[in-house]
């Protein structure tokens, strides 16, 4: 009986295959990282629709009073406001209001938890966080949740910036008086439900990071968010712009929209909706301003005011 000779593969064919293989993972591998950055902005959506669901449930709460965008320690102090983490411990400023402390209750994040039954760590799963979120641990990291919550809230024209004034003592609103390009004075915060009259077009939330003076293209996913969603134009003074080729050029300090996983910001509008959109839509002023107006040529669009 003849024994029959054993034949491996040649080199050549080794190469061959293992060629093969690399052009299906590179083919693969583009679809496989598509389909999970697509899942995680879908779940991005999913967040900020429940916030922005939270926040009209504030304003029914409230007498359709609109969730203030900021308080600083001196006016939580004039109005006696406190607000408790879940184990009922006080978070800060209260009840001190000593203004050394971080002011923790003062962006809108620590008022509109309770209508997201407290859930904090989906405000921060951008950054993946693993926090042990009991006692302590939770009020470690408040000044975390309060400043760099995953979505910005267009809070100087919805609700407000609120410090007080040093002539009354009273509290006052940052663009509670202002003067238009015709020298007419008016307020151009909106503190009622009714002032917004085209819901499906008012900016509620935006996804933003604090940014420095300098030119931006693709941004981490895991940067920290900022509170506050700005307008590229602020009281006549340009904050930021997109300049072409996915780039945005920031001119100031400021609260810049941030594109997480697939370069377009989440934005929630006062109708409920929530949509990913690219950057130069977000130059229409009248989006960010309720009360935005055409005055004379200059359309609602372009819309701006002193300080």
């Amino acid at each position: 009986m003849k024994s029959r000779a054993l034949r491996g593969f040649t080199i050549i064919e080794l190469l061959v295959v293992i060629s093969i293989i690399a052009i299906l993972i590179g083919l693969i591998y583009p679809a496989i990282t598509s389909a999970r950055m697509s899942g995680k902005k879908t779940k991005e959506l999913n967040l900020i629709s429940q916030v922005s669901k939270a926040w009209s449930m504030y304003g029914v709460g409230h007498q359709e009073q609109i969730l203030p965008g900021y308080l600083s320690t001196a006016v939580q102090e004039y109005r006696e406001l406190a607000w408790a983490f879940p184990d009922q411990s006080i978070i800060n400023p209260a009840p001190s209001y000593n203004p050394d402390l971080s002011n923790d209750a003062g962006p809108w994040t620590w008022r509109l938890l309770d209508y997201l039954d407290n859930d904090w760590e989906s405000l921060v799963d951008y950054a993946n966080f693993n926090w042990d979120v009991s006692g302590g641990q939770l009020r470690d990291h408040a000044d975390v949740i309060a400043m760099q919550p995953a979505f910005g809230y267009n809070g100087y024209y919805l609700g407000g910036w609120w410090e007080i004034d040093n002539h009354s003592g009273k509290p006052i609103v940052t663009f509670g008086s202002v003067i238009l390009t015709d020298d007419r004075k008016i307020s151009v915060v909106s503190k009622v439900s009714t002032h917004i009259k085209k819901t499906s077009d008012q900016i509620v939330f935006c996804s933003t990071f604090l940014a420095s003076e300098g030119v931006y293209g693709e941004v981490d996913d895991d940067t920290a968010g900022s509170h506050f969603a700005i307008p590229s134009t602020l009281a006549r003074v340009v904050k930021w712009e997109p300049i072409g080729g996915g780039l945005v050029e920031v001119h100031s300090d400021t609260s810049t929209p941030l594109g997480r996983f697939n370069g377009m910001p989440a934005i929630a509008y006062a109708d409920g909706h929530v949509a990913s959109v690219e950057l130069p839509e977000l130059l229409d002023q009248s989006l960010w301003i309720p009360k935005a107006q055409a005055i004379g040529d200059v359309p609602a669009s372009e819309f701006s005011h002193t300080q």
